[in-house]
């Protein structure tokens, strides 16, 4: 999905998507890669009346008043276009003057289109003082635009450090060259004792401010080029037919399609708060940390370009290697691109000194001032639980319907996502804890909407209370992640069912009460019917649990055998042969949540900074850790994108299956990390030393990319049901 999310901002992506494919169609790119293009070019004038020059600037210089979200949601339609010409470089150019002053006398020639602006990140100017102004020498190499601009905003090194300075371009020698991208060219920029005036210096642009605004604007471009890529790819995988079937059908291309919409992704919602906290801080925020935001951003954008650009010709084979296919344009322009970041291993390394000083920027939903009313009685609410005494709190919580609060009355609160979310923030504020549901919180909304009113009074209260315990009899040995294959057997006896089979990878089931279970009750029936969900009580007569030890050597799986059970007809969940129905059951009020959970098991990106903030490590080493931290920084994002997409009515679940994939890698990431730097000492699995502990994360990490469906099953998923890729025969 695109950087926008609401309304408003998807109807900007619209309208510009919209004027992209009008002005820049396959053959004008290709016609761009033959012959120079016309300065400005033809679409400059319709982009300027569209007001997308100006679309970040003050009002007051002819701007439309918005900010860095809203240019970074045009700069990526641009680059999902690949359009050719200065638009983003000079977009980029007076984002850095604004910022210096919103209202500079420049930016009213560069809203309307007037001027062209181009930009440098790095350069070899030094400035010396001379009077009232500076001197400035030196060259600056390969700047985009350089050649089609009348002003550029370079920076130079003074004896207080490096500013930012606004040039017009009859004051420079500037020699075109070649550019590996021929449709954004590039040029030297030489300075021969330019003198400069003070007031051309950008005093208020800090180093920082200056390199965010520019990573955070080359990255939204970058996840434009990386969306096109893996749209591309996915189309021609759905018609391009090898061995008698459409490629998109061979299980290769499906993971590598789905994992360039995963890393797509990823980079997109850290261009988005990037973006996002870049705005804050220019509105006052002083703690937006978008020095930390942005180096994500810019650590994992042009990396998914190129990777993407790359996969996009491969699944194209032979054609995608030609000089007339646009896969050329795209893996030319992320190319370049990544260039223009400049010394790529800079942005890791500033995520790594960022994260572990300052720390990272937090993951907050700001919710409409409207809502503060409810906030207050929700804030009310939760003081007046805390004042409970803790031996009766639990029963409180439940029974006012905080436990689970989606949920109708009266097990819920019949809560919208709007107020679950404050629902949570209160509680989490007010220090008040809410009963742990664990397996539980899976199989509790099948009881609510399938269950009788008995079923729901006998279960419900004492499993809201945290009482009861429960665990899920899915799984079996020949059924994981095909579960429709289960073979358990259940067979109608008078007053209920006699039930015979085994279930595997039972979470708990050494402590539970009651277990979910799914059983053939209809063995002639296609696969996903003749299937009833039971309640089953895990001290009935025949049922054994034999706890499974993994390879940590610990005991949380178990091998459960049903032999001969007898469950009455009362402990039908729903209607007989109708239970694969009940068990994908979710309410259309569905619950939301902040932030990506984190196995207690698996090292989480709290303790893996902790971890890195605390050891010495080689610039290699921090380079590394730096990705991980921005991997799973960004995977935070996804599921905060997926609750925002909820509030906003669209459909989360894009963002959330993938937080899920991304998410168990990277934390096995962090085990790996840190397991290898403890060198001879990482053989030791003493729980007492620290590489003991690390060990056992890493042991314990195999198993987040198998349960709740492996990564395979996981690409598979998200190539068909997103990228709407052709299922296996």
């Amino acid at each position: 999905m695109p950087i926008a999310i609401n309304e408003e901002h998807n109807d900007l992506a619209d309208s510009v998507r919209s004027l992209v494919a009008r002005v820049a169609p396959s053959e004008v790119l290709h016609e761009a890669l033959e012959t120079p293009i016309p300065n400005p070019p033809p679409y400059w004038k319709v982009a300027a009346e569209q007001g997308l020059q100006g679309v970040h600037l003050a009002e007051s210089v002819g701007g439309q008043g918005f900010g860095i979200v809203e240019l970074a949601i045009v700069v990526a339609e641009f680059g999902y276009g690949a359009v050719p010409g200065p638009f983003v470089p000079s977009a980029i150019a007076s984002a850095l003057i604004a910022a210096h002053d919103p209202d500079a006398a420049v930016l009213n020639d560069l809203a309307s289109g007037d001027v062209i602006a181009a930009y440098a990140i790095d350069s070899g100017l030094t400035a010396t003082r001379h009077g009232d102004g500076l001197v400035i020498r030196g060259e600056v190499r390969a700047v985009p635009a350089a050649a089609q601009a009348s002003v550029l905003v370079l920076p130079v090194a003074i004896e207080s450090g490096e500013e930012w300075v606004v040039l017009d371009a009859d004051q420079l020698e500037i020699e075109p060259v070649a550019s590996v991208d021929p449709l954004r060219p590039i040029a030297h920029v030489r300075a021969n004792a330019v003198e400069l005036s003070d007031d051309r210096v950008l005093s208020n642009l800090s180093r920082t401010l200056a390199r965010a605004l520019m990573s955070t604007l080359l990255s939204a471009e970058c996840v434009g080029v990386a969306r096109w890529a893996t749209d591309e790819a996915s189309e021609y995988a759905k018609i391009r037919e090898q061995f008698g079937r459409p490629i998109g059908q061979f299980q290769a291309i499906k993971h590598k399609c789905a994992g360039m919409i995963a890393e797509t992704e990823r980079a997109t919602s850290a261009v988005w708060d990037a973006a996002r906290a870049i705005d804050e801080y220019i509105g006052g925020n002083a703690e937006a940390s978008y020095e930390f935001a942005a180096a994500v951003a810019a650590t994992l954008a042009p990396v998914a370009a190129q990777h993407c650009a790359q996969d996009c010709i491969q699944v194209h084979g032979g054609i995608g290697f030609t000089w007339e296919h646009d896969a050329n344009v795209y893996y030319r322009r992320a190319i370049v691109l990544a260039a223009s970041f400049g010394r790529h291993a800079d942005y890791p390394q500033q995520v790594v000194d960022t994260a572990t000083s300052t720390g990272m920027r937090s993951i907050n939903i700001d919710l409409d001032p409207d809502t503060q009313k409810l906030r207050d009685e929700i804030r009310a609410e939760v003081a007046a639980l805390k004042a409970i005494p803790k031996e009766e709190r639990n029963t409180a919580i439940a029974e006012a319907g905080w436990v689970q609060p989606h949920l109708p009355k009266p097990w819920g609160r019949a809560a919208n996502p709007v107020e679950q979310i404050i629902i949570a923030q209160e509680f989490s504020t007010g220090r008040v804890k809410r009963p742990q549901m664990g397996i539980a919180a899976w199989i509790i909304p099948s009881i609510v909407a399938y269950g009788t009113h008995d079923q729901q009074q006998q279960f419900l209260p004492p499993t809201f209370r945290g009482e009861m315990i429960w665990c899920q009899l899915f799984s079996e040995p020949g059924a994981g992640s095909d579960l429709a294959s289960l073979t358990t057997k259940a067979t109608k006896v008078d007053g209920g069912w006699r039930i015979t089979g085994q279930k595997i990878w039972t979470t708990g089931a050494q402590y539970s009460q009651w277990g979910a279970l799914l059983a053939r009750t209809d063995p002639s029936a296609p696969k996903h019917q003749g299937i009833t969900y039971f309640l089953l009580d895990m001290k009935a007569e025949g049922v054994e649990v034999k706890p499974l030890r993994e390879l940590t050597g610990n005991a949380m799986f178990n091998t459960v055998f049903i032999d001969d059970v007898f469950v009455p007809d009362d402990m039908v969940l729903g209607e007989v042969n109708r239970g694969w129905e009940v068990s994908r059951n979710t309410l259309t009020n569905e619950r939301v949540s902040i932030g990506s959970s984190e196995p207690p098991f698996l090292a989480s990106l709290d303790q893996f900074v902790e971890f890195v903030r605390d050891g010495h490590f080689d610039q290699i080493e921090q380079n590394e850790a730096g990705r991980l931290i921005a991997e799973g920084h960004a995977a935070k994002l996804l599921n905060m994108r997926s609750t925002l997409l909820t509030l906003a009515g669209g459909d989360p679940m894009p963002a959330a299956a993938i937080s899920k994939l991304l998410s168990m890698k990277t934390g096995q990431g962090y085990a790996e990390f840190g397991v290898s730097s403890f060198g001879t000492d990482a053989a030791i699995g003493d729980q007492g030393e620290a590489s003991g502990k690390w060990a056992e994360y890493l042991l314990a990490g195999r198993a987040t990319t198998i349960y709740g469906g492996t990564s395979e099953v996981q690409l598979n998923i998200i190539a068909e049901r997103l990228l709407g890729l052709p299922r296996d025969p």
